[in-house]
């Protein structure tokens, strides 16, 4: 088994965390994490903790988005017109739920509307000239991109060409010319790009992903076009929070607002292919988490696009009648089984590959491997990244050349280093943590040697890192604050669950539980103050093994683990919960890791 050693660093910021305290009326942890996320002024910690309550910046106000007014008047003027539009998505959450949003919003606005969901083997991510074609056959004349159409340069020049109007919405990286240190944006020759990541788009967030910015856009549409529909709008608003959370962009700023507004009335959505998935999960009626949409609806919207065809998981957010929503999502489900058990295996095996094979020697792991289904390339390698903690890109074969996913580690933009490689690729995009590509066979041994001779990873930046909020007291940890930091949710990318940290720490008595005995229940007790907290770890079993081994002997370890007293004072890392039992509540600690005190 390998044991990854964590790298602890506490986040340092100038802010005045008592000041924070007082004007605010928070504890000085909850002062920190706000510190921590960038937010330096009382109006930005108020919009923070109020998220979801506030409206949302305006499309067309001071800092507009660039090019929402033009792609707000084309789409107004072909609904008039009686035009042909069709909606052009992805087969992923985010692209799946985008074209659900457009779909029912221009339908709504009496459009003559379809939509186009590419198959993830037989035509790969984002427009393709065939499709280009296949659609102006059937009379298309407004293409709209959803979550792809940024380095569509070709595609767009071909749709052009065939008279149609182009209307992109994205949220991916646009390529770029670079002389000295100024870039300088690709763009293909839309009519309109609706895109925050243009580096000349004013709007004063940039991290909105496909689902989020046509959420907003269709409010705007439906203003213009006088429909007040409060219903759909908030079908728009779950689908915008199911997508922000399954494309794990920062939940900050407008993304926290729109996944706290989602979640709040989700599990009551008027959607009936929403409503068929969350009955089908068991999660209808709950109160709905970023853990559920993101491990549990997710996954299961994603299965389509991975296994058959993404068409299916639009349909069924399109979807009007109950027993055929039903049926939709009993087909997302039983495909999301069938993609887990593909998934484990394939990791397993590349797991143990990079374990033996030179590749898995390198700072950047490169593994081909042809029999994995491409459409798990990515899930696998997010698996073999988080083992090894190095950027990692898994290849496999696909219908004419190699496709690949890639899932990258904190201080290594996996966009730009691929972006260097690109005379590699026919096709590539993506962001800095995460990116796809097609790639002849015989380029698959010369991108594995550039990226790991171009690599600047230091070895330092080669270890996983938990970031601390603050060093904290015993005494500071008490109810009050657990539930202000849950105030502090959704967490994710940008938002974490916050980690504070205690050094010196006895275990006044520990027990291993769970019906597999592998789960360590510890009650900690402070060396200073004499307080005693609570706490558990889920994964930290087998370390705290190794280390008994190590102290005390190999065999002396089955007797200390079944005594359940341990002498030497540890420090820990840990997230502070609200633990509720049979009907009392009490603060838990989760620990993240451990390691003996100096």
């Amino acid at each position: 088994m390998i044991f990854l050693k964590n790298r602890w660093v506490i986040k340092q910021t100038k802010a005045d965390l008592q000041k924070m305290q007082q004007v605010l009326g928070i504890t000085q942890a909850t002062a920190a994490v706000l510190a921590n996320r960038g937010i330096a002024t009382k109006k930005q910690a108020i919009a923070f903790l109020k998220a979801g309550q506030t409206p949302l910046y305006d499309l067309l106000g001071e800092k507009p988005m660039k090019d929402a007014q033009k792609a707000i008047t084309l789409l107004e003027k072909a609904i008039v017109e009686g035009k042909k539009i069709a909606v052009y998505g992805d087969y992923d959450v985010d692209g799946v739920t985008s074209t659900a949003i457009w779909y029912k919003t221009i339908k709504a606005c009496k459009g003559n509307v379809i939509y186009y969901i590419p198959h993830r083997q037989k035509e790969g991510y984002g427009l393709n000239i065939e499709a280009v074609e296949e659609l102006h056959k059937k009379g298309i004349e407004v293409l709209l991109t959803c979550d792809n159409g940024i380095a569509a340069l070709e595609e767009v020049k071909r749709a052009k060409q065939l008279q149609m109007e182009v209307i992109i919405v994205d949220h991916h990286e646009p390529g770029f010319e670079k002389k000295g240190e100024t870039k300088t944006d690709i763009l293909p020759a839309a009519d309109a790009i609706v895109d925050p990541k243009q580096r000349d788009c004013p709007y004063g967030f940039k991290m909105l992903c496909a689902g989020g910015l046509s959420y907003k856009l269709a409010l705007v549409l439906l203003k213009k076009m006088n429909i007040s529909d409060k219903a759909l709008q908030q079908e728009c608003l779950h689908l915008a929070a199911l997508a922000t959370v399954c494309d794990i962009v920062d939940l900050m700023e407008e993304n926290r607002s729109i996944v706290k507004m989602g979640l709040k009335t989700m599990a009551q959505t008027s959607n009936v292919g929403l409503q068929a998935l969350l009955k089908e999960t068991g999660l209808l009626g709950k109160t709905l988490t970023e853990y559920h949409i993101g491990f549990m609806i997710g996954p299961c919207v994603n299965a389509a696009g991975r296994l058959e065809t993404a068409k299916t998981a639009v349909a069924l957010f399109c979807e009007t009648a109950p027993e055929k929503a039903k049926e939709y999502a009993a087909v997302l489900i039983e495909q999301n089984n069938a993609r887990k058990e593909m998934t484990q295996k394939a990791a397993q095996k590349l797991i143990e590959e990079a374990y033996k094979e030179p590749w898995g020697k390198e700072n950047v792991l490169v593994a081909f491997e042809e029999t994995i289904h491409e459409s798990i390339a990515g899930i696998v390698a997010g698996r073999v990244k988080e083992k090894y903690y190095k950027p990692t890109i898994v290849i496999t074969k696909a219908e004419n050349m190699a496709k690949g996913s890639g899932r990258s580690i904190e201080g290594y933009n996996m966009f730009e280093e691929l972006y260097a490689c690109k005379d590699l690729f026919s096709k590539f995009g993506g962001h800095p943590m995460a990116a796809g590509l097609s790639i002849a066979y015989e380029n698959i041994s010369e991108l594995r040697k550039r990226l790991n001779e171009n690599c600047k990873l230091t070895k330092q930046q080669l270890m996983p890192v938990l970031k601390i909020e603050k060093a904290l007291s015993f005494s500071e940890i008490d109810m009050n604050l657990a539930m202000e930091l849950k105030t502090l949710a959704p967490f994710g990318k940008g938002n974490h669950i916050p980690l504070f940290g205690s050094k010196n720490i006895g275990i006044h008595r520990f027990y291993i539980i769970g019906k597999e005995k592998n789960i360590l229940r510890m009650t900690l007790q402070e060396k200073q103050t004499g307080i005693k907290i609570s706490a558990i770890s889920f994964d930290g079993l087998e370390t705290f093994r190794q280390m008994i081994k190590q102290l005390y002997g190999e065999e002396n370890c089955d007797t200390i683990l079944e005594n359940g007293f341990f002498e030497k004072p540890l420090d820990f890392v840990y997230s502070i919960d609200i633990n509720t039992f049979g009907g009392g509540s009490s603060v838990q600690l989760t620990i993240k890791d451990f390691r003996i005190s100096q």
